[in-house]
């Protein structure tokens, strides 16, 4: 991160949703990441829900805690386009899924099994549901890679842990930093985060 920004966010208000999401969530934002986990504080969640709303963009609550709530971001068409690739309907039939849900590329099934398996998580400690990659549209030789692996062995830990085409992914991951950049920059001249959205993609 550039220290024009770093200043920038030393001196912006860190409880605001918007700043949290740019922090968070800018690749998705951006248009190039198809899905985003954000942990909100129950006291904005209302807030941040109108805001997804007009932003046309797909959410579902997947776990609510004492005091946060923990959503899945989702832009549902490339979620579906994501899920229509045979190397991830393996990963999702291998882990469990019908094939009937996974052929079909049934978003809203799929998200409700995975959402049920990572409230038994969050409630249990066991079972982590590690098709969330998939959830989160990491690239599948990366998913296939952590989970043959147990987690070991990365090529590299950037926004995730890489096995296959290292230069692309780290090409990849300066694209999703600038993307950052350029939203903190917009926040800091007054644009709101709908109208970021609508400009960057």
């Amino acid at each position: 991160m550039s220290h024009e920004v770093f200043e920038i966010i030393r001196n912006m208000d860190l409880s605001d949703i918007e700043v949290q999401m740019a922090l968070q969530c800018a690749p998705f934002i951006s248009g190039l990441k198809v899905s985003n986990l954000f942990i909100v504080c129950d006291e904005h969640l209302d807030y941040l829900i109108s805001l997804l709303n007009e932003m046309n963009i797909a959410w579902k609550i997947l776990f609510r805690g004492k005091k946060k709530t923990t959503l899945l971001m989702y832009k549902a068409n490339m979620l579906r386009r994501y899920f229509s690739d045979a190397r991830v309907k393996a990963l999702l039939m291998k882990a469990g899924y019908k094939r009937e849900h996974v052929d079909d590329e049934d978003i809203e099934m799929l998200m409700e099994i995975f959402c049920n398996r990572y409230q038994r998580y969050m409630k249990t400690k066991r079972q982590f549901p590690h098709e969330m990659g998939l959830f989160l549209g990491y690239p599948v030789e990366d998913v296939e890679g952590y989970l043959n692996n147990n987690g070991e062995n990365s090529l590299y830990t950037g926004y995730w842990k890489v096995y296959e085409n290292l230069d692309e992914k780290f090409r990849l991951f300066k694209s999703f930093e600038a993307a950052k950049e350029n939203i903190i920059r917009f926040l800091a001249q007054g644009v709101s985060i709908k109208n970021i959205a609508e400009a960057v993609q």
